[in-house]
């Protein structure tokens, strides 16, 4: 008999792996997602009440017959839908697995087919208790031994009225409630568990997400106020001020330490703070931004000054509330307005106070004058730049010589020049720095005036930007490795379990399953392609060339494409190359047997540039065009033509689906201007 009990416990061990790996799936898959988000639909609901009304049912055809019992785990399908998803799901399943039970008939049917029924209803009470929540595995457990004991007494006593001997109805307790019991209550306990873990795992990515998204709009903040030359604050909803830039400390004349965590009340004199706080109570009140002159006291020196102060309010990324407030002080300029008929001066100081180094050089290319931003920039004292130092002298080796053509241009064109441009200096100390520079010819002279901008700290977080993006790929390339090495081992075993049976349903499972893997692998491949999207800059590419390196990859037998424009460049990301391997890919997927001929033409348009592509197939259906660049929509992987349009969109340009079903595909690229540009080219595509 012990052994007899240890079978039993073995095959509904079995059965329980099957329901285990029923209960990850479930976990990873959107029905899942829609219940915990609490916007499950009816068709969804049903679906479930099937999928676990069919997990009952295996429960019961999977079993083994003892004396006039049967073995199995019936109810675990009903209760883990209560639990998981809901009285309605839980009633459906139950229900399923009533009607089973009862037809196929056998000593009192009617008791025991109320197991499955009970389970899904009880199951289902429990969730609408616990606040449409799944409760925790522990009480999971409880309630799911505490309702199979129940449900197995009442089969029990059935059997002892219906006049079963002590003997028999004794046998069946031990060999097949107990081993229904365990088995059911383990089963529910890792189904719980399963699902809680995922539960946790989106959590713990929504938390992480936010964490970052509230890290980065911090930083981001932080780095922007920071290059502004004029004082920037940002207020809480509580007056506190949670931000300053290094303008704002000199305006008030303190450390940052002494004036974060503080309000306008503790800094300014008390007329102006209390009318800065009445400012402040209207911004969040009426949401606008303001823009106002006013004349205040500074704090950093006790004298009148006058001041546009201006502010707009900032939400962060967890939905909290700030002001973000600028003061440009005017004062100087209201002087100068006064004075500017009759003195100069008005000229140096505003050269003086641009916020960026500024110089004027000369047509020899000695700088004859510079701001203090610029004696600042380079570390050399203005009394060695004026008049005397070259340019050249602090220009980078590997850029003097662009410089030197950019400066003789000017002087011949000035439209011939670029105005904004990138470039390195050497300061007076061995530093490089990476600067943004304007410049300018001077209208009358041959003297021009050029502005910098230290973009070095903006280089170096491009470039550690970089590097973690190719950390994530070289991370995203492993786990994709080892995620298809398992799919391998698990398309393994499923072959070997079909080959172990003969039973029809359990072999339809396992080829669903398997189906299911060769999807996922297909899809973790299809991910490898479009890892680099919008990771590097993007660059002009011929569209001709573009699509002859498509053609390369693609089996275009007989078929012919036609180019109209082989010197057509656009400027996109790097991965233009996959926007037409998908175009031609799906036309020759879907065309049908009459595809001939594929043809890209250009034209310009008011708004930009519009390339048109055709091919000569069935086209695309009404219905389908609103969904077409959606994500998941279609026959293959459902993220061709999505991806086509997120590449795309990087540099403006949009793609839409314009043809006449029964007439063609052809979908329309709209390219603004700035973004396309005709070179040199020669030929027309064909393949």
């Amino acid at each position: 008999m012990a052994f007899a009990l240890f079978e039993e416990f073995v095959l509904l061990f079995q059965m329980a792996c099957v329901v285990f790996l029923f209960a990850y799936l479930f976990s990873k898959s959107r029905f899942y997602t829609q219940v915990l988000e609490h916007r499950a639909t009816i068709a969804t609901q049903v679906l479930l009440a099937i999928i676990f009304g069919l997990l009952s049912i295996y429960g019961m055809s999977s079993g083994v017959s003892f004396y006039t019992a049967n073995v199995n785990i019936r109810d675990f399908g009903p209760m883990a839908a209560g639990l998981a998803c809901g009285p309605y799901v839980g009633l459906g399943a139950g229900i399923i697995g009533l009607l089973y039970r009862i037809s196929l008939g056998g000593t009192n049917v009617y008791a025991v087919a109320l197991g499955p029924l009970v389970a899904g209803i009880i199951g289902g009470l429990v969730y609408s208790y616990s606040k449409r929540e799944l409760v925790p595995v522990t009480r999971a457990v409880i309630i799911t031994f505490v309702v199979e004991t129940l449900i197995s007494a009442f089969a029990i006593i059935i059997r002892i009225l219906g006049g079963e001997s002590y003997e028999k109805w004794m046998t069946v307790t031990v060999n097949v409630a107990f081993p229904m019991i365990i088995m059911t209550t383990i089963a529910v306990g890792v189904f719980c568990y399963i699902l809680h873990n995922q539960i946790h795992e989106r959590k713990t990515a929504a938390e992480k997400l936010q964490l970052e998204l509230e890290v980065e709009s911090k930083r981001n903040l932080n780095t922007i106020i920071n290059t502004i030359a004029y004082p920037v604050y940002v207020l809480d909803r509580d007056h506190l001020l949670i931000l300053v830039n290094d303008s704002y400390c000199r305006f008030i004349g303190r450390p940052r330490e002494e004036i974060l965590g503080k309000t306008h009340r503790e800094l300014f004199n008390q007329s102006d703070a209390e009318r800065h706080w009445d400012r402040v109570e209207d911004g969040f009140s009426t949401h606008a931004p303001r823009e106002e002159e006013v004349t205040i006291i500074r704090p950093a020196d006790g004298q009148s000054c006058t001041i546009i102060s201006t502010s707009a309010m900032y939400t962060d990324a967890s939905g909290q509330e700030f002001m973000v407030g600028v003061i440009q002080d005017i004062t100087e300029r209201k002087k100068m307005q006064v004075e500017l008929a009759q003195n100069e001066a008005w000229y140096r100081i505003l050269f003086e106070h641009t916020g960026a180094a500024t110089i004027i050089i000369n047509d020899d290319g000695t700088i004859d004058q510079a701001n203090s931003e610029f004696v600042q920039l380079v570390g050399v004292p203005r009394e060695e730049i004026e008049g005397t130092m070259s340019w050249t002298l602090i220009s980078h080796p590997d850029d003097l010589d662009m410089v030197k053509k950019f400066h003789h241009e000017r002087r011949k064109d000035p439209a011939s020049a670029p105005a904004a441009y990138t470039v390195r200096i050497i300061d007076r100390s061995g530093v490089t720095k990476t600067l943004h520079a304007v410049v300018a010819l001077i209208p009358g002279t041959k003297k021009s005036i050029a502005s910098y901008v230290d973009i070095s700290e903006q280089k170096r977080s491009e470039e550690a930007l970089a590097q973690v993006n190719r950390k994530l790929n070289l991370l995203s390339s492993i786990t994709r490795h080892d995620i298809i090495n398992q799919l391998l081992v698990l398309k393994g075993y499923l072959a070997l379990l079909r080959k172990k049976t003969e039973e029809p349903q359990l072999i339809d499972f396992i080829d669903r399953t398997n189906k299911a893997t060769v999807n996922i692998e297909h899809q973790i491949l299809f991910t490898r392609d479009y890892q680099d999207m919008g990771v590097n800059a993007p660059a002009w590419q011929n569209v001709k060339t573009t699509i002859l390196d498509a053609l390369a990859a693609l089996p275009m037998g007989s078929v012919i494409v036609e180019v109209d424009r082989p010197d057509l460049e656009i400027l996109a990301d790097p991965l233009f190359l996959k926007v037409f391997y998908n175009l031609i890919d799906n036309s020759l997927r879907y065309a049908g047997e009459g595809l001939q001929k594929i043809r890209v033409e250009s034209q310009r348009s008011d708004d930009g540039l519009v390339i048109t592509y055709t091919d000569d197939g069935v086209g695309v259906p009404d219905g389908d065009k609103k969904h077409l660049f959606e994500r998941g929509f279609g026959k293959n992987t459902g993220f061709g033509l999505f991806l086509s349009r997120e590449i795309l969109s990087i540099t403006g340009i949009t793609i839409d689906e314009t043809g006449t079903f029964g007439k063609g595909a052809e979908f329309t690229l709209r390219v603004p201007p700035g973004m396309y540009r005709f070179g040199n080219g020669n030929g027309s595509v064909s393949g």
